[in-house]
């Protein structure tokens, strides 16, 4: 079979991946060498496609993986899937209302069945989309994070935690969501900033001696306040500390407290102490041995304890409620503009309660302390760099985390308490069940679930099977963690301090942060701006190593990056140059018996090529361990774009070697694969000569045996004919004849000069004309027959366009260095102005470089 004319890649894709799979190309098994090469990918959510992100990351995950495989290593990348218990508890929900139905029509034991159901018939989709992508994964590992080692390893930590005095429960204040009914944990609440108004109410005192004027930005919660406070080194107050006021719209009595807590210069410097529904007037009524009144529900409406006029009320009702009721009352004191920011749920968006609830908490300032030694000894190096301090300063202020989801989905806390005695809690694994009996005293399980990320916390070492799964002997460390840096302190910041607690290493060597990848707009991708594009779309009509290579096309670590079709077609016809070159090869070796392809080579552009490989190879592979993923790509792209399809292949239509042709295919279909897996397994699969082995486990190539000196000739060579061409294009010239003095090297290749450089001749003279353009190549003499008028016209016009670029300079540099600009502009503004400058500093620079260049050359 030979390669068809057009490379259609829906045609093999498929076929390929399922030829990998049979032959177990993938597994760590097959590989030998010393060292290893290891990454788990980030668990995709279980409940929905794969978007643009998940290709990201499949195109620098396995670009990274296939190499490191090809250069002998035992390689394994692991792939998984995470049961998300929030996420998927919504997009189950919204399936249900659209059903007719809600969460409150099942009991949890239905709704837990159901979402497991809908959960497992979706995780085949996004599986065949992993393949689809080219991912390179050991399917053997795959793990999903209800697994039962999983389960056990979850429960395994709680037992740890909690017999070490890491884990307690507690009544706090949590984040809580009241339309989707349960907490969060500090970092996954997202604050906007809103437009809303800041309330001074009049709190009488009880003495009739006047009155304290508050500021609040939510009245409606003053149903629930147990003090006011004031600074104790305020002066206006230090007269009313420890006196009692009467609560508007309450009959209650509540005292005036002094505390650190209360900013002088934020209204009128007294503010409302709300325990209940402030996490800070949490902590004010621990020093001050303040109640508690809940007057919020979980359902996000006002409770019994509040006065009866509102209870029942959404918060949103009570707030105009209790606000003309302060009016009519006379305890109004006038309200202002004001902008803050507000908590809300992520998926959601409702607005975030505070509610006072029993929970239970990791502690986690020795787990930090304990991150932050590793991380300031180097153990772990991040890319960017700028991520590590993040992680860091995350890792200074982070606080105890909330570990409990009141949804069915998940992994149950196993966690149990005596029904007749709430402080009486029991770790027991029996979560089947709803009570058990324990020496005759029955206790009740705990009705809530882990938060997703207490497992996922744990994914490097428990998806290598800790602690004595061969894998994790072999892997742990895993050499690289990549991900995205919207959940660098949920996710990474977590499973460094847990794998450290655990497992007492560090969980990876290498953290590598991707950003988003945007819309072509600069917007964020969303379904409800409906700019998301599926990457299935793309493979559909480009193939998957187009959309991979164009991913992977300008793309640095955590920079968000817009979507650019260019570049996808970009690797379109990369590809399809590829096949071409195939093609071309496959037609030159004929139907040869028992081929065999060749490295020996013989002319200047033989040494010249495998010369060019080796370098590509080498700096191909020190980008990649260096995770410079658009470089590496780089590197490979001029290489088989110019140096082989440009240079080398036009040079073999004169200059035939059928073997080497085919042994420099080979060697460059092994630089090719890691970023183009498909089409480069589609051409070695279908060559005569290849198709008995997997391109996917052959070697990295090493540098073939040439002569320096010749391939330094040959680079002359291309330098000198590259230099004509620029030349003729530049002014427009045709065909002028080259003449030269001295050169044994021109005059022995002048012919293929000739043929490449688009010149009437190439001759030798001994005396130069009294016209022309020299060529700028340092040990050669030789100069093109261009006449002075030419070269003069087309020096006044490179003069004309040095005065465009110095206008425009000297435009964008008034413009930054103008401070009210600088202030004022939007700073992306500011940054394409300093990008404007950039690029035509460059382009002057290269203007009067072209000046100079002609300006030396030009004349005898």
């Amino acid at each position: 079979m030979k390669l068809p004319h057009v490379y259609e890649p829906g045609k093999y894709e498929a076929d390929i991946y399922l030829l990998w799979e049979r032959n177990e190309a993938f597994r760590p098994a097959n590989r030998g060498g010393e060292g290893h090469f290891s990454v788990v990918f980030p668990p995709p959510n279980a409940n929905g496609d794969l978007h643009m992100g998940h290709a990201l990351t499949t195109a620098i995950q396995d670009s990274l993986v296939r190499y490191n495989r090809m250069t002998g290593q035992p390689t394994i990348f692991v792939p998984g899937a995470d049961h998300a218990g929030f996420e998927t508890w919504v997009v189950y929900e919204r399936k249900l209302n659209e059903q007719g139905k809600s969460r409150f029509d099942f009991t949890r034991e239905e709704l837990y069945k159901q979402v497991w159901d809908f959960v497992q018939a979706n995780r085949h989709n996004f599986e065949a989309q992993l393949r689809a992508l080219g991912a390179s994964f050991d399917w053997g590992q795959f793990t999903f994070t209800l697994d039962g080692k999983v389960v056990k390893s979850s429960y395994s930590l709680f037992k740890k935690m909690w017999d070490e005095g890491l884990i307690y429960r507690g009544l706090r204040i949590v984040n809580f969501c009241t339309f989707h009914g349960t907490s969060f944990s500090d970092i996954e609440v997202i604050h906007e900033d809103e437009d809303s108004r800041l309330w001074h109410i009049a709190y009488p005192l009880s003495d009739g001696s006047g009155e304290v004027v508050v500021a609040t930005t939510r009245p409606e919660t003053m149903l629930g306040d147990t003090a006011v406070a004031v600074n104790p080194d305020d002066d206006r107050y230090k007269s009313v500390v420890g006196k009692t006021i009467k609560l508007p719209l309450s009959k209650r009595e509540i005292p005036i407290v002094a505390d650190k807590m209360v900013d002088p210069q934020f209204g009128s410097g007294a503010v409302k102490v709300t325990p209940a529904h402030d996490p800070n007037d949490f902590e004010v009524a621990g020093r001050h041995n303040l109640p508690l009144i809940e007057v919020i529900t979980t359902e996000g409406k006002i409770g019994p304890k509040a006065p009866k006029p509102f209870r029942g009320l959404t918060v949103s009702q009570a707030r105009s409620a209790v606000e003309k009721a302060l009016e009519e009352q006379g305890f109004m004191r006038g309200s202002e503009p004001y902008r803050h920011a507000v908590g809300k749920c992520y998926k959601c968006g409702t607005v975030i309660e505070p509610l006072p609830r029993q929970q239970w908490f990791v502690k986690m300032r020795s787990l930090a302390e304990k991150a932050e030694r590793y991380l300031n000894h180097d153990q772990i190096k991040f890319y960017p760099a700028s991520k590590k301090k993040q992680v860091l300063n995350y890792l200074a202020e982070v606080k105890d985390w909330n570990i409990s989801r009141q949804i069915a989905w998940g992994i149950p806390i196993p966690a149990f308490v005596n029904t007749k005695d709430e402080n009486d809690w029991i770790f027991d694994e029996r979560v089947n069940k709803q009570t058990i009996k324990v020496d005759g005293v029955t206790y009740r399980r705990d009705p809530d679930v882990f938060d997703t990320w207490f497992s996922s916390g744990q994914w490097p070492f428990v998806t290598l099977d800790y602690p004595d799964g061969p894998a994790f002997k072999q892997f742990y460390p895993l050499s690289l963690m990549e991900t995205g840096g919207e959940i660098l302190y949920q996710w990474v910041a977590r499973m460094i301090m847990l794998g450290l607690y655990v497992t007492d290493e560090v969980p990876f060597k290498n953290v590598y942060i991707h950003g988003y990848v945007l819309a072509e707009d600069g917007a964020k991708m969303s379904k409800s701006l409906g700019n998301v594009i599926n990457p299935l779309d793309i493979i559909g009509e480009f193939g998957s190593d187009a959309l991979r290579m164009g991913l992977l096309t300008g793309r640095r670590p955590g920079i968000n990056q817009g979507y650019h079709p260019a570049k996808i077609k970009g690797g379109r016809n990369f590809a399809n140059k590829l096949w071409n070159i195939a093609r071309y090869t496959e037609d030159k070796v004929g139907d040869v018996p028992e081929f065999q392809p060749s490295l020996t080579a013989n002319t200047l552009a033989e040494h010249w090529i495998l010369a060019r490989a080796g370098e590509t190879a080498r700096a191909v592979g020190q980008a990649l361990e260096n995770y410079r993923l658009s470089e590496a790509y780089e590197h490979v792209y001029e290489y088989i774009w110019h140096d082989l399809a440009d240079w080398y292949i036009e040079v073999s239509k004169t200059e035939p070697n059928p073997a080497l042709l085919a042994g420099v295919l080979q060697l460059s279909l092994k630089l090719v694969h890691p970023f183009a897996p498909f089409i480069s397994e589609t051409i070695w699969q279908t060559l005569a000569w290849t198709r008995d082995s997997l391109l996917a486990i052959q070697r990295w190539p090493a540098q073939a045996d040439h002569d320096p000196a010749k391939a330094s000739q040959f680079q002359d060579l291309v330098e000198i004919i590259s230099e004509i061409r620029r030349i003729n294009a530049a002014m427009g010239v045709k065909a002028p004849a080259l003449y030269f003095r001295d050169s044994e090297l021109i005059k022995g290749n002048a012919g293929l000069i000739q043929r490449l450089a688009g010149v009437s001749a190439v001759q030798e003279s001994g005396v130069p004309k009294s016209f022309g353009i020299r060529i700028n190549k340092v040990g050669f003499d030789c100069w093109l027959n261009v006449d002075t008028a030419t070269t003069q016209a087309y020096l006044d016009k490179l003069i004309d366009q040095r005065l465009v670029h110095q206008k425009n300079i000297d435009n964008l540099q008034a413009r930054l260095n103008n401070q009210g600009y600088l202030k004022q502009a939007p700073a992306e503004v500011v940054n394409q102005s300093r990008e404007g400058l950039q690029k035509e500093q460059a382009l002057l620079s290269q203007i009067q470089s072209e000046i100079d260049n002609f300006s030396n050359l030009a004349g005898s």
